[in-house]
């Protein structure tokens, strides 16, 4: 039951990738037409000035929320699975600090940001005062959730781990929006980071109460403090000296911070070089395009776990993983690439006929997602088994080469530049950490492997 030979996945294993898939299939495709009707709804209660303007605030929420949690989301992914029944004191001691830093973290990002925008002009942001000093409030709460979201599926509350954000957080937001209607409040951009906010904040106080209940198995009887800070050894076990994990998590940082620039740096270029309207328009197509990451999202939320855990189990059974996992995450990227392909015009269509022009940028982007569904996570692998540092240097070559050809597409080309930017960038960074990880752990994807037996 457990064993399927020498380079098989064992029984548990496949289970879990099943069965997490499933649960996470189920959830996050419910969220994806929530999210939907959400932004349906967004774009047709406001202009799209308001609302390119809203998700401008937005992405430099997500960028600072990067800064504020630096790197310890993926510290607590790679570290709390392998921590056994005889080290919960370091499990809740970790647990304890993250949140304690991204606190701290958040007073102090949000009051230097708003600092600069006051002191020093700058270009599309100082215009925007008043919305970044509301937004600050949003950059702790969205990073709290994303923090707390991976500590649960750290510690294997799959579908824990995604309600909250994928099913609540979309729900509240179609409820708050219909609320507003009623109440006939306008829908400028100030209405709409503050509704954000509001909802942020309920979610935000619903995943910390789900880690506390979680927590509870790990500490000993006492009062709430001591459940969520003290040592959870049982009495008269001496607790483990602090791990020194500095090196980890700033390569960790690295690594989320260049992930989020990738995804980001376009949408922060075209405000110079196209009118406002278009970044809604260019948002609206990279969320149709974001389709194609669904399987390798999906895959995420039970890999990096299993990675984790067979840090030693050795090359054979780790290839086994990556194999059948980069199949599945194809097989179901396929439809949705043509999903994309044949009623993409139609799709954009239905928040306006100026979306439309969106449709080509469109699929650039969805073949761009495409490629990390084809190549498999070989990211995952390299910073769930103590390889951060080449995963950081690979994303920074990505950065740069997207931020190169962002400056010199999207002048001439607008947002088709800028989607053909995104392209060319993800071609180069897959194959480099294919390469990388292939020379690091002899570990490929199935689908090039003739590249290596012919080389051999």
């Amino acid at each position: 039951m457990m064993g399927l030979g020498a380079n098989g996945v064992t029984g548990e294993d496949r289970r879990r990738i099943i069965r997490g898939t499933l649960h996470s299939f189920l959830i996050q495709g419910f969220s994806v037409l929530l999210v939907f009707v959400s932004n349906l709804f967004l774009v047709r209660s406001t202009d799209a000035n308001s609302y390119g303007l809203y998700v401008h605030i937005f992405n430099w929420v997500s960028i600072l929320s990067v800064v504020v949690i630096g790197g310890r989301d993926d510290l607590v992914l790679a570290q709390l699975p392998r921590y056994n029944e005889e080290q919960h004191s370091r499990l809740v001691g970790l647990i304890r600090a993250v949140n304690r830093w991204i606190f701290g973290a958040a007073l102090v990002v949000g009051g230097l940001f708003v600092a600069l925008l006051f002191l020093v002009r700058i270009g599309t942001l100082s215009g925007h005062q008043s919305l970044f000093r509301i937004g600050m409030i949003a950059v702790y709460l969205t990073a709290c959730l994303s923090l707390n979201q991976l500590i649960l599926q750290a510690l294997n509350h799959i579908r824990l781990s995604q309600i909250i954000e994928k099913l609540v957080k979309p729900l509240l937001l179609i409820g708050c929006i219909g609320l507003l209607r009623l109440l006939a409040i306008p829908f400028d951009a100030r209405a709409l980071v503050i509704l954000s906010c509001v909802v942020l904040g309920i979610c935000c106080g619903g995943v910390l109460w789900l880690v506390y209940r979680k927590l509870q198995r790990y500490a000993p009887p006492g009062t709430v403090a001591e459940r969520l800070g003290a040592p959870g050894e049982p009495p008269g076990r001496a607790a483990e000296p602090p791990e020194q994990l500095s090196g980890k998590t700033f390569y960790f940082f690295a690594v989320s911070l260049f992930n989020l620039l990738s995804t980001k740096i376009t949408m922060l270029i075209l405000p110079v070089f196209a009118p406002q309207a278009a970044i809604g328009i260019f948002n609206i197509g990279y969320r149709f395009a974001d389709l194609l990451i669904f399987p390798f999202f999906l895959m995420h939320t039970v890999l990096p776990q299993l990675f984790a855990r067979h840090v030693v189990t050795g090359r054979a059974y780790t290839q086994s993983l990556f194999s059948e996992s980069n199949k599945l995450m194809t097989l179901l990227s396929l439809p949705l690439l043509l999903l994309n392909l044949l009623a993409g015009k139609f799709l954009l269509h239905l928040f306006g006929p100026e979306f439309g022009e969106g449709y080509t940028a469109m699929l650039y982007i969805s073949l761009a997602q495409f490629l990390f569904s084809l190549f498999g996570p070989a990211n995952t692998i390299l910073m769930m088994q103590d390889r951060e540092k080449y995963s950081a240097a690979c994303l920074l070559a990505y950065v740069l080469v997207l931020l190169a050809t962002s400056c010199w597409l999207i002048p001439g080309g607008g947002i088709t530049g800028g989607a053909l930017a995104i392209l060319i960038s993800s071609g180069v960074y897959n194959i480099l950490l294919a390469v990388v990880t292939y020379r690091l752990f002899g570990i490929c994807s199935p689908f090039f492997a003739w590249l290596v037996r012919r080389r051999v």
